[in-house]
C-alpha cells in the first residue's frame, strides 16, 4: 500500500465535529449549510454531511453547498484552521468530486462499504473515518490499515438514528477508546453538560448531530459545546495525530474561555 497522509490534516481542531441532519435543519429552519456555517463560526472543527434519504444527486448538490458555505464563513470570520469534510457513505459521490478537485473525505459505518475497499476507491489522500464500537471492530480497522479516525458509541441514549443501540455510557467509552489504537471521537446524545462527562476518556473530540442542527441557535450551541470540551483538556492532550490545542491556526489557546 502507497504512503498514508497524516490521521487529520495539520492544525485540524478537533473538539467539535458536527454531523448534519436535513430533516432536524428544515425543521428548524435552516438549510443545511447554513447551519454548517453557523456552527464552523462558533468552532466546529470537522463536518460529516450526512443524508440517507437524498439521491446521489441530491447528495453531490448538497455537499458542493455546504463547502461553498464553509469557503465563505471562514473567509468571513478570518478562519485559518483546515476543517475537513466527511460524506457519509456515498464513496461514488465523494470520487467525483474529488476528481473535480474538492477535498472531502468518507465516513462509513459498519454495513457500508469496508475502509480497505474505501481507501482503494479514493487513494492514500483521502481520510476515512469508521463506525466501531466493540473490540473486534477496533482491531479490524486496525489491520486494514485503511482508516484514520473511529466515532465510537453511542455514548449516550439517541433518537437521532432510529435503530441505534443503547448508549455505552462514559465508563465503556473510557475501555474501549484505551484499546482502539486510533483516534476517536465520541458520538450520540452528546449535550453542551454531557461533554463535561467525557474529557477524560480519550477522545479528541465529541460528535454531535441534534444539539447543533436543532438549536436555534448553532453558532451559540457550537461555541458551548467545544468550550465545555476544551475546559476539560489540558494543553497537549488532543489525542493522535492532532496539535496542541495551542498550535491550531486561527485559534487562540484555550483559557478556559470560550472559544
Amino acid at each position: 500500500m502507497s504512503a498514508r497522509a497524516p490521521h487529520l490534516p495539520a492544525g485540524t481542531d478537533p473538539f467539535l465535529y458536527l454531523v448534519t441532519d436535513t430533516r432536524q435543519c428544515t425543521d428548524a429552519g435552516r438549510t443545511v449549510a447554513a447551519t454548517v456555517a453557523e456552527a464552523v463560526a462558533g468552532g466546529a472543527g470537522i463536518i460529516q454531511i450526512r443524508d440517507k434519504h437524498a439521491s446521489d444527486a441530491e447528495f453531490h448538490e448538497l455537499t458542493l453547498e455546504v463547502l461553498a458555505a464553509i469557503a465563505e464563513v471562514r473567509e468571513a470570520e478570518s478562519i485559518t484552521r483546515p476543517i475537513p469534510v466527511f460524506v457519509n457513505d456515498r464513496v461514488a459521490v465523494a470520487r467525483v468530486l474529488r476528481a473535480a478537485g474538492h477535498e472531502v473525505h468518507v465516513h462509513v459505518g459498519q454495513s457500508d462499504e469496508p475502509p480497505a475497499e474505501v481507501r482503494a476507491a479514493l487513494g492514500p489522500d483521502a481520510l476515512i473515518g469508521l463506525s466501531a464500537a466493540t473490540p473486534e471492530q477496533f482491531a479490524a480497522a486496525r489491520e486494514s490499515g485503511a482508516v484514520d479516525l473511529l466515532g465510537v458509541g453511542p455514548v449516550y441514549d439517541t433518537s437521532t438514528k432510529a435503530d441505534a443501540p443503547a448508549g455505552i455510557g462514559p465508563a465503556r467509552l473510557r475501555t474501549l477508546v484505551a484499546e482502539a489504537g486510533l483516534p476517536c471521537v465520541a458520538i450520540g446524545g452528546i449535550t453542551a453538560e454531557r461533554t463535561r462527562e467525557l474529557t477524560d476518556t480519550g477522545v479528541i473530540g465529541v460528535c454531535v448531530v441534534s444539539a447543533i442542527c436543532a438549536a436555534p441557535d448553532p453558532r451559540a450551541a457550537a461555541r458551548e459545546i467545544r468550550a465545555a470540551f476544551a475546559q476539560g483538556r489540558t494543553a497537549g492532550d488532543t489525542g493522535a495525530g492532532t496539535p496542541a490545542r495551542s498550535a491550531v491556526p486561527g485559534r487562540p489557546a484555550d483559557s478556559g474561555q470560550e472559544a
